[in-house]
């Protein structure tokens, strides 16, 4: 990524007075018009400290929920996963998909910014009423009278998300990731602090539900901290009808990402019960909450930096080629490990007791191999303002994921994932092609770009078979074996990769972002 963003940089330098970024102030110390020494320092170290803090915050997030399974069962586990469907919804309608306008809009004054925020406020409270009323009606719908408090508490935690939303905007819009790094750092620090506690204090299930306040109150409180920014009176904020426009076509498509993400979890709760919604659940936290929580950050800076470079054909294609190919070859060796070593890996990180989860998040890691290719089309979508048409492959790929879960529901989780692994093709494959089907890129730029690394995966998952049938890697004590093989398919990726012209100049451009740490 950080030959990307030095190709690209003269881009986002403009003119000496920085009237590319147009004439606004910066939500923070200075000038929206800032220098371009200013810009690029931003840009690169800001870039590194986005990427480097989701190390930090994985150990931290990851530590937390293994720990937690060792205090927690998996029917306490399910019940807070119970109300997960209803909070992903109203959060959808919680931001509005303002954020994303306010990221991507070419210009954005004062009173435009302080419209958003109170827009968000108000639907912000709305929502905590609604949930709170409707918390009784899902506790009924899953036969759990537990679930009513437990709703009625996570619903005042939207009022939180509502207070921080504008101020973490704007942060993104002015590509300020180095405050917003040491955010992601410090509410997951708290929650997961929070959680271990009120764990080790006896509080079941509801220390679960700390954790989420732990983390929102953070994230709220620093927002504010960390910008200048303050919003006008609301009678003397602009009108934002256009934005709310934009937003509604992205909060389209989130409703859509929302039946992917939770129908399953639905279902399986309805269907088989809260233990088996358990283990699903943290099946899925294994496998999605490291690629979250690296996908987010990258988003950030890819939508935040594409967006600069709207206009600029090459230089656009060429940093999406880059971001894409730089995170497939990161993320899919890590996540093909985890769908082989699943059972070692549930055995050694969550004890005996999970032993079922395995065969859950070994298939669940072949399905999000492919997610890179979907979080690309939303780069392209989003950037390049197309968000009506990403609404309509957004339904083609969530038929495609309620398809393979209706499919599977009869063989309880392990069916659920398997079939979700098998449509994953079609759910990602979808809307990248609806993404390159106009615009500065293609769909054959971006599979050239990939398929070293595809070649690479081929050929790291052939060695790992290999090696299993070696008679002294069985005898190797468990870690051991698991550091053997994540050392096997990181390193048989990169040399497949490698012995291809195209892999090679990949590797090069990813081997340059260590300059980036002295830049």
């Amino acid at each position: 990524m950080a030959d990307t963003l030095e190709d690209v940089q003269p881009a986002l330098d403009g003119t000496a007075d920085g009237s590319v970024l147009g004439p606004e102030l910066q939500a923070g110390a200075v000038p929206f018009a800032a220098s371009a020494e200013i810009l690029k320092q931003r840009s690169v170290r800001g870039a590194v400290a986005t990427l480097g803090s989701q190390g930090v915050r994985f150990v931290l997030q990851f530590g937390s929920q293994v720990a937690l399974a060792h205090w927690l069962d998996p029917a306490e586990f399910g019940l807070v996963a119970m109300a997960a469907p209803v909070l992903g919804f109203v959060q959808i309608f919680n931001d509005l998909g303002l954020g994303q306008a306010t990221v991507q809009r070419p210009t954005l004054t004062e009173r435009e910014s302080s419209g958003l925020f109170w827009v968000n406020l108000a639907i912000s409270f709305a929502l905590a009423v609604l949930v709170m009323a409707f918390a009784g009606l899902a506790a009924s719908f899953y036969h759990e009278p537990k679930l009513t408090p437990v709703m009625m508490a996570c619903g005042a935690l939207l009022l939180l998300s509502g207070v921080a939303s504008q101020p973490i905007a704007l942060m993104n819009r002015h590509m300020r990731f180095s405050e917003l790094a040491m955010i992601d750092i410090a509410c997951a620090a708290v929650a997961a602090g929070a959680g271990l506690t009120a764990a080790s204090l006896g509080c079941g299930y509801w220390s679960l539900v700390i954790m989420q306040l732990g983390n929102a109150l953070t994230v709220a409180t620093l927002a504010w901290w960390f910008t200048d920014w303050r919003p006008c009176a609301p009678w003397r904020a602009a009108k934002v009808w256009s934005m709310l426009r934009f937003g509604g076509h992205l909060t389209g498509f989130n409703l859509l990402g929302y039946a992917e993400n939770y129908l399953a979890g639905i279902l399986l709760g309805r269907i088989a019960g809260s233990a088996a919604l358990g283990l699903f659940d943290r099946g899925n936290k294994l496998v999605s909450v490291p690629w979250w929580q690296l996908s987010l950050p990258v988003s950030r800076v890819a939508v935040s930096l594409l967006s600069r470079l709207a206009g600029q054909d090459a230089r656009y294609g060429q940093a999406t080629r880059m971001l894409l190919g730089s995170m497939l070859l990161v993320v899919a060796p890590g996540l093909l490990w985890v769908s082989f070593d699943a059972k070692l890996l549930v055995t050694i990180l969550l004890g005996n007791s999970w032993s079922a989860a395995a065969p859950v998040i070994s298939r669940l890691a072949l399905a999000t191999m492919l997610g890179p290719f979907g979080l690309c089309a939303y780069w392209l979508f989003v950037s390049q303002g197309r968000v009506r048409e990403q609404l309509r492959y957004g339904v083609a790929s969530s038929l495609g994921v309620v398809a393979a879960v209706i499919c599977g529901i009869g063989g309880g989780p392990d069916g659920v994932a398997a079939s979700l692994a098998a449509f994953s093709p079609f759910v990602q494959g979808v809307q990248l092609w609806g993404a390159t089907r106009r615009g500065p890129v293609t769909l054959a730029s971006l599979f050239s770009t990939v398929a070293p690394v595809v070649f690479g995966l081929i050929a790291a998952g052939s060695a790992m078979a290999m090696l299993r049938e070696i008679p002294a890697f069985a005898h190797l004590p468990a870690l051991a074996a698991l550091g053997v093989m994540l050392v096997v398919v990181y390193g048989v990726t990169a040399a497949a990769t490698a012995s291809l012209p195209r892999g090679r100049v990949l590797l090069a451009a990813l081997w340059r972002q260590r300059r980036m740490l002295i830049a």
